[in-house]
């Protein structure tokens, strides 16, 4: 009798200890379920979505977003994707995101046009989500009570336009035909793209605005997909038809340099003394195209200040990991449409 006493008095033990553990493990499994219940008790998660490593641009909000994360107050684990331009990829790793119970999402997406399908997801799972940099439309940033945080689209144009006017100004033999007709090309990043698209636009208009006559001698913007090594290409093609162009906008940087390349192949813009050259304006302020001014390469840029960026998606992403107002306790406030926060370009030239 005393050891069948025993052997119930363990058995009890054991049942004990298995529903404990049972207790143990479905609470676990409820912390770590969706609905943005990721972040540990000592600090949150971001999910954060990357439309392309590789952009030159984007890799400096990356570097920011990192440092500003380590730096917080807030301990931040930070969850990044790269969606290497293919946006059926992102939305494959956004329900990642969502399973794993990231506490925000943090979005730059592939194609800005698709963004409600990423808004609707979000919703779904009830993860506040941050957009950067590529903008969706008002509508969709409102569908899921979100926020954007990025420029003004046609600041960096009308940078542009004012800086090639005041060149052309200070620079009348920039003229090289004199017939009083900036003989121009403009390099697009890709169709459709708002930033593109208003940067294209507006430098063009900014310029005729300030007196400029202008000619695209292509008729139309080049589009070069914010590629060194496709604008390069074109420029060439271009140089080959139009030897009497005379400026070049490139949305970005990295265009620019891909067009400064196809000139130096033919003698122009080698340095500060070369004695053929033509402006060429980006946009960006890269390392590389700040380094393109700095040795007479390169006109000028407008810098898009990727630290900013990346301070201000770490600070107000941080608020809505923690449920707090988006904004609240930060030095951002919202634009005039209510559902932004706008990072301002500078003009920067020789």
């Amino acid at each position: 009798m005393k050891v069948k006493a025993t052997t119930a008095r363990r058995m009890t033990r054991l049942l004990t200890l298995a529903l404990t553990l049972a207790v143990l493990i479905g609470t676990a499994a409820c912390v770590n379920s969706g609905g943005g219940s990721g972040g540990s008790s000592d600090g949150v998660t971001f999910g954060v979505l990357i439309y392309k490593y590789d952009d030159t641009y984007i890799s400096t909000v990356r570097a920011a977003i990192e440092k500003y994360a380590a730096e917080s107050p807030t301990a931040i684990a930070l969850d990044m994707q790269d969606g290497q331009g293919d946006q059926a990829k992102q939305n494959d790793q956004l329900d990642v995101l969502i399973q794993k119970g990231v506490d925000v999402l943090v979005i730059n997406a592939v194609d800005a046009g698709s963004a409600q399908g990423l808004a609707d997801k979000a919703v779904e799972a009830g993860i506040p989500a941050v957009f950067f940099n590529r903008e969706p439309a008002k509508s969709v940033i409102e569908s899921c009570s979100g926020i954007f945080i990025g420029t003004t689209a046609s600041e960096a144009g009308v940078m542009q336009g004012d800086l090639l006017a005041d060149l052309w100004e200070k620079n009348p033999d920039y003229d090289r035909n004199e017939d009083g007709i900036v003989q121009f090309a403009v390099f697009k990043g890709e169709p459709g793209n708002p930033e593109a698209e208003a940067r294209t636009s507006y430098a063009q208009s900014q310029a005729e605005a300030r007196g400029l006559r202008l000619d695209n001698v292509n008729g139309e913007p080049l589009v070069a997909n914010w590629m060194t090594d496709q604008a390069q290409s074109q420029m060439e093609a271009v140089l080959a038809a139009h030897d009497d162009i005379e400026a070049v906008f490139a949305n970005n940087d990295d265009m620019a340099l891909g067009v400064i390349a196809a000139l130096n192949s033919i003698g122009f813009n080698t340095g500060p003394d070369s004695e053929q050259w033509i402006p060429v304006i980006g946009v960006d302020a890269t390392d590389a195209g700040l380094e393109a001014i700095n040795t007479g390469k390169m006109a000028a840029t407008v810098k898009q200040d990727g630290d900013a960026m990346g301070k201000a998606i770490v600070a107000i992403a941080t608020n809505a990991a923690l449920k707090n107002e988006y904004l609240q306790g930060t030095e951002y406030k919202l634009a005039e449409d209510g559902v932004s926060v706008r990072i301002p370009y500078a003009p920067v030239q020789q």
